[in-house]
């Protein structure tokens, strides 16, 4: 894919390619890419392009992304969702891969939670436990490191987010669970939309 034409964001794959090329543990390279990030979602341009995209979660299982970019060497993405407000998603991972999550407008609140049993990670019925619940606004990153188990909450209003990836969905498979019964199912992860990123 092309790169993105909206300024902020093509510093901001300039700035992934350069940590890439360090060959930094894996926690460091995210953490700073998380700290790049910042500069994006305040970027005024981002803004105004977002209130343009289209919804993309209206609720389960009707999840999409839209696909801005894939990068040619190193494989991340950035992908954005729009939630219709109030949108709960299901409990779910990103399977082994990591995932940065930020917000451009509106609040969500994010639910944490842990295996707390010593079956397999793809064998249920799976045992969890609230471990966490934290709040994002405009201009929050919430950091999903390979196998982290979460749940988003939509606020009052539709909430729009910028989301960077370490590999295309559809390439690995993620899992949701059920709180009840402790099924998992593996999927693909949300439908991809490309979407061209660039100033209104």
């Amino acid at each position: 894919m092309e790169k993105p034409q909206l300024p902020a964001a093509l510093k901001f794959v300039e700035q992934i390619r350069a940590l890439y090329i360090q060959n930094l543990d894996t926690d460091i390279l995210w953490d700073k890419i998380r700290f790049a990030m910042g500069p994006l979602l305040a970027d005024k341009e981002l803004k105004k392009s977002s209130k343009t995209w289209p919804l993309t979660v209206e609720g389960v299982p009707k999840v999409k992304n839209l696909l801005f970019y894939e990068d040619p060497d190193f494989g991340f993405v950035f992908n954005a969702t729009v939630r219709k407000a109030n949108s709960v998603t299901s409990v779910h991972d990103h399977g082994d891969v990591w995932t940065l999550y930020g917000l451009i407008e509106g609040h969500e609140t994010m639910y944490r939670y842990s295996r707390i049993d010593e079956a397999p990670k793809d064998v249920g019925p799976a045992k969890l436990k609230q471990v966490g619940c934290h709040s994002l606004g405009p201009g929050d990153v919430d950091s999903v490191p390979p196998g982290d188990i979460h749940q988003e909450h939509g606020g009052a209003e539709n909430s729009m987010a910028f989301i960077v990836r370490a590999q295309k969905a559809g390439t690995f498979k993620q899992r949701t669970y059920n709180l009840e019964t402790g099924e998992i199912k593996l999927n693909d992860g949300p439908i991809l939309i490309p979407h061209a990123l660039s100033a209104v």
